[in-house]
């Protein structure tokens, strides 16, 4: 993984919840793409849902996943990985927070 971005890491650092949210074409389906990470306590928590576009009333064939881990490198190589996407660009959103870290996971 390439370096991380200083004010990405100093987002989390601080206890902000980054991510970003994307629509994309795989074999000819729309899927909508939500990613993020939040530091809680002493872990990284990284989520991902994706749901194909055609199926989002329903919720039908959602992939969610919330893992800990222990480090930030090891959060974002998740995502990178479950997503196929570039990581190192999500920021702080606009329109709420992505996720809810639940009671538990710090």
């Amino acid at each position: 993984m390439r370096d991380i971005p200083v004010r990405l890491r100093e987002w989390i650092s601080a206890g902000r919840q980054v991510g970003k949210r994307r629509d994309l074409m795989r074999e000819g389906e729309a899927i909508y793409q939500t990613m993020g990470i939040q530091r809680s306590g002493d872990v990284f928590v990284a989520y991902y849902f994706e749901i194909p576009e055609a199926l989002m009333a329903v919720e039908e064939n959602a992939l969610e996943l919330m893992e800990r881990f222990e480090t930030l490198e090891a959060a974002l190589a998740f995502l990178e990985k479950v997503s196929g996407s570039d990581v190192l660009d999500m920021t702080p959103q606009k329109r709420g927070k992505i996720f809810r870290v639940r009671t538990g996971d710090s």
